[in-house]
């Protein structure tokens, strides 16, 4: 039965044109999975995104009616607070304009921002459906700065308490995701009381995640359960139990039991699924949470593209590399990834996909 005067659900990203061209396997893992009963824009805060990603980008939702892309020109935001926006790391400018959102969408009140690295594998209306009207954000616990909280990693503990002004004991949330009440951040002047923190701080560790933790008090946060927002960098680091009595501990036991019912992954660090198939020393623990993306992006009309610049990478790091050891590494880190042998060649599938044959001289 047809839904009829559906609501609507905003959704915003934010990208630049090295970020953008993986918006088709997020957008991807959002369409496939949202309950028909909504429409959902996705607006899109755009620092020059080429018009060739705009193409794809469009072509990953057309077989969706109910979703809508637009596009919003940040470059003025971007020029005005140059001298703000520090970066480092695999940080880009675009990820400070997450302070900005209730002034882009104006006339919305409620709207979901999430991060170019992630992966939906639940129902985004499920995220939208939870009740914050007495709060500013929800948003869930970053278990990699719990975990330098507690171990008080360069000096955590002070940075937390001192410059942050978080209660003792409090770790970050992950902005990563974020189900935002925009008329109560609006009503509350955060924007503003953002871009006065980050003026006072200069250099935060993790820059506007940082700045959204210290302005916005624990008393305006609902707490998302953790498969909303499930940092895979949190089994890169391979957390561990410290002691019984820990308030660590109730953190991985969390990431722990619902490592198997994750509704969102986030591939937070600078080691993504497109460029771990090298020779990272993590491979192992991470291979099999960037299986889902991978699957997802073969669905895309970007797959063959994101496939190719995956191999030139390799072989653009290791110029003694050939194609065949390439391959290899591949092999031997994906259990989707499979040969089949014929008399005088080997071919090489990806998800069931030809995407080399070779042949033998054997």
């Amino acid at each position: 039965m047809e839904v009829l005067d559906k609501q609507t659900i905003n959704i915003f990203l934010s990208s630049d044109d090295i970020y953008a061209k993986y918006i088709p396997v997020l957008l991807e893992s959002i369409c496939s999975k949202a309950s028909k009963n909504y429409n959902y824009i996705v607006t899109i805060a755009d620092a020059n995104i080429a018009e060739n990603t705009k193409s794809s980008i469009a072509n990953s939702i057309k077989l969706y009616s109910n979703f809508k892309i637009k596009y919003v020109d940040i470059n003025n935001l971007i020029r005005k607070y140059k001298d703000l926006f520090v970066t480092f790391a695999h940080f880009t400018v675009s990820t400070y304009i997450r302070f900005f959102i209730p002034d882009i969408l104006r006339d919305v009140n409620k709207a979901i921002y999430l991060d170019i690295d992630l992966l939906i594998n639940s129902d985004i209306s499920e995220l939208y459906e939870i009740n914050i009207d007495d709060f500013i954000v929800a948003a869930a616990v970053d278990a990699c700065y719990a975990r330098e909280l507690y171990y008080n990693k360069n000096n955590e503990i002070s940075y937390s308490e001192n410059v942050l002004g978080l209660p003792k004991g409090v770790p970050e949330f992950n902005a990563g995701v974020l189900l935002i009440n925009l008329k109560k951040w609006r009503e509350e002047n955060i924007t503003q009381k953002c871009i006065d923190k980050l003026s006072e701080i200069g250099t935060p560790r993790v820059l506007d995640q940082c700045i959204l933790n210290s302005v916005i008090k624990q008393g305006h946060i609902y707490k998302l359960p953790v498969e909303w927002n499930y940092v895979w960098h949190a089994q890169l680091e391979d957390l561990k139990p410290i002691t019984e009595s820990s308030a660590f501990n109730g953190v991985i036991k969390e990431y722990n039991e619902k490592i198997h019912q994750i509704k969102i992954i986030h591939y937070t660090s600078s080691v993504k699924p497109w460029n771990i198939y090298g020779t990272h020393k993590d491979i192992h623990v991470l291979s099999y949470l960037a299986e889902d993306w991978w699957k997802t992006a073969s669905k895309t009309g970007i797959f063959t593209q994101l496939l190719t610049s995956q191999l030139n990478h390799n072989r653009t790091h290791n110029e003694k590399a050939n194609i065949n050891k390439v391959k290899r590494i591949y092999l031997f880190n994906l259990r989707f990834f499979k040969v089949k042998k014929s008399q005088n060649f080997k071919s090489y599938y990806l998800f069931n996909i030809p995407i080399l044959k070779i042949k033998t001289f054997y």
